[in-house]
């Protein structure tokens, strides 16, 4: 019975987002992150559901948005889809000369593409306020209920959070720092009631301990730099470090007691690290021969496992034990670094690319008068939450392959479109009157009138 109510749920969410395309790509990041595959565990109804998802919303996009185009030039969130278009086009260019598996790079790049199709009709969409709340509301409310069934099964012993993705737990662990600076910064909303800032503080609360139980050193890593940068810009860095002390206290008893030891080998001699942290920089020195040797598109999307194995006997230099050996050869293995399999991967072509989208939301300033400007303190506070949760991820990127993870474009997108709206309020204030880009509640009007 609970099978048939979910599906019924969820499926009935999809087929609305056709009517409602705002709505629809709410439902497409909500299943993103919670994953409703694991309600049911071993299931596999749920298979289709994010393809059957994206493509009502595209159809319901193409039928009832306005096409018209823009009057003047490229502006800022415009030009966060150009980039992310000739990212695309970079690996798949890296795909057609790859010389190892093109199908494995065919594939990888077409998932890109459907990041890219999702995150174009996003910036589309979500270009009002209202509309970039319930997003960042949806984000957080759903990552922070998988984050609490992520801690009981953790809790049980259960090794769920390792096969949750495609990545394992290293992937989630991504995906909450992205989030966990956005959810404190939710919780410093004043136009909020206290509810719901409580509500936005246990989402964080729970997320930084999925954290922990997704044993991810690097997302340890990540979600400190990225909440410490938040701190340095807030202004009340005070309140959040008092909350952030009281939650330590809470979450103290909830952390396993072999947390502190596995958070020690990050900076161990390398005769105490275990073999998984000894053998990741001798992947990176890999990764640069590779690029090395195909330094302008290198070997092809998610072709670097297959690509090492040509330099098995090349690399005696850097490998010191027999373990390491076997540990990287003869097997599938990825690099456990953003940067260094990049450059292996797509070259300088598509890491460059990829670097300057992720970069300029990263360092984007929104004007001084909207900063100034005591109506849209909550969209600043957003915005820096989200610049933080790009930060704590390029920390944590050092530690894993994390360059095809649909939240990252998603928070880039987000970005873009705040400073968007603020670009377009600045330029109402300036001309006195209300100029809006065009409205994503025109949409749901349109598809209303449709279906009467």
């Amino acid at each position: 019975m609970r099978a048939v109510v979910l599906l019924m749920g969820y499926y009935g969410s999809a087929l609305y987002g056709f009517l409602n395309p705002i709505f629809g790509t709410l439902f497409f990041v909500h299943i993103l992150l919670f994953r409703p595959e694991n309600l049911l565990w071993g299931n596999k109804a749920f298979g289709r559901l994010h393809l059957i998802t994206s493509l009502l919303i595209l159809s319901g996009y193409i039928l009832w948005s306005d096409h018209r185009g823009r009057r003047y030039g490229l502006d800022f969130q415009q030009r966060n889809v150009l980039i992310f278009l000739l990212f695309v086009g970079g690996l798949l260019l890296s795909t057609i000369f790859s010389e190892t598996s093109s199908a494995m790079s065919y594939e990888r790049t077409f998932d890109v593409a459907k990041i890219f199709l999702i995150c174009f009709l996003f910036s589309r969409l979500f270009v009002t306020e209202k509309a970039l709340d319930a997003y960042l509301w949806v984000s957080i409310l759903s990552l922070g209920a998988l984050s609490v069934w992520g801690i009981q099964q953790g809790l049980r012993g259960n090794p769920r959070l390792d096969t949750l993705t495609v990545g394992g737990s290293n992937y989630l662990a991504a995906q909450l720092v992205l989030l966990v600076p956005l959810a404190l910064a939710k919780a410093c909303d004043a136009k909020l009631s206290r509810p719901a800032r409580l509500g936005a503080w246990g989402c964080a609360i729970a997320m930084s301990l999925c954290i922990v139980y997704s044993n991810s050193r690097g997302g340890f890593l990540g979600a400190a730099f990225a909440v410490l940068w938040f701190l340095g810009w807030s202004k009340a860095r005070l309140r959040i470090i008092v909350g952030i002390g009281l939650a330590g206290i809470l979450m103290l008893p909830w952390i396993p007691q072999n947390y502190t030891t596995r958070l020690s080998s990050i900076s161990a001699d390398s005769e105490e690290q275990d073999l998984s942290a000894r053998v990741r920089p001798v992947l990176w020195k890999i990764a640069l021969r590779i690029w090395r040797d195909h330094p302008y598109l290198g070997v092809g999307p998610e072709n670097f496992s297959l690509a090492k194995e040509t330099y098995a006997f090349k690399v005696g230099d850097i490998i010191e034990s027999q373990d390491e050996y076997d540990h990287i050869f003869g097997q599938t293995r990825y690099t456990h670094g953003l940067y260094p399999g990049m450059l292996a991967e797509t070259g300088i072509v598509g890491t460059g690319l990829f670097l300057i989208l992720v970069l300029r939301n990263l360092v984007c300033r929104l004007p001084r008068s909207f900063v100034n400007s005591a109506l849209h303190q909550n969209c600043v506070i957003q915005l820096r939450g989200a610049q933080a949760g790009l930060i704590g991820f390029a920390v944590a990127a050092f530690f894993g392959d994390f360059q095809y993870i649909e939240l990252l474009y998603f928070q880039i997108f987000f970005v873009g479109a705040v400073r968007r709206y603020a670009e377009h309020v600045n330029y109402a204030v300036s001309v006195g009157k209300q100029v809006l880009p065009r409205t994503a509640e025109s949409i749901i009007t349109r598809a209303t009138h449709a279906t009467v």
